[in-house]
């Protein structure tokens, strides 16, 4: 019995020590999928300030592109433009940023400079490759979802749905894995 009460008592200590619940960030450039109901790995992609899933071409935007990322300092993601497809849009080392609980605006974005006021710029954190936030009482949450645009097969990547009551909204997961086979050609 003791040592059933010994096995049973140690449980928690090895899921809490467990690889699946420990913080890891991609070491190398990496980009961000979103994966949600519809949306089965699109790109995050930019057209400099504002954040977008799908095909940054479908935006008709010369500085549209998806976005590859990398660890900077107090856990943010600086962002630069994969300039694989053939696109050189103007901007590079942008600060990834969401909207904090009082901003009008629910849409995440890029910055080229400190964040004054309005959002969060730091504290994004891995847990195996799925991104999420940590706020400023150290709670970790991932509350991503996307709006669609009004171009189509493009989505607006937005933050905090708790309090967005737009109805097409749909609930993502961002992570820095790409899709196990090509994205669909309709996204």
């Amino acid at each position: 019995m003791h040592v059933l009460q010994s096995l049973i008592l140690g449980i928690p200590v090895v899921v809490a020590g467990s690889p699946m619940l420990i913080e890891r960030s991609p070491t190398s450039p990496f980009a961000l999928f979103a994966y949600g109901d519809g949306i089965g790995g699109a790109p995050v992609f930019t057209d400099g300030e504002s954040a977008y899933i799908g095909r940054a071409t479908r935006l008709n935007d010369s500085e549209a592109a998806q976005v590859q990322f990398i660890g900077g300092t107090d856990n943010s993601l600086l962002a630069s433009p994969n300039t694989t497809a053939g696109n050189a849009p103007t901007w590079s080392n942008l600060t990834f940023m969401v909207p904090d609980m009082t901003s009008s605006s629910h849409q995440v974005g890029f910055a080229n400079s400190t964040i004054s006021g309005g959002g969060s710029a730091s504290e994004f954190v891995f847990y195996g490759d799925f991104l999420l936030h940590k706020n400023t009482d150290g709670d970790i949450n991932g509350l991503w979802y996307a709006v669609p645009s009004d171009e189509d097969r493009i989505w607006t990547l937005n933050w905090n749905s708790t309090d967005d009551d737009t109805e097409e909204k749909v609930l993502v997961t961002l992570k820095a894995t790409p899709p196990s086979r090509t994205m669909d050609k309709n996204i």
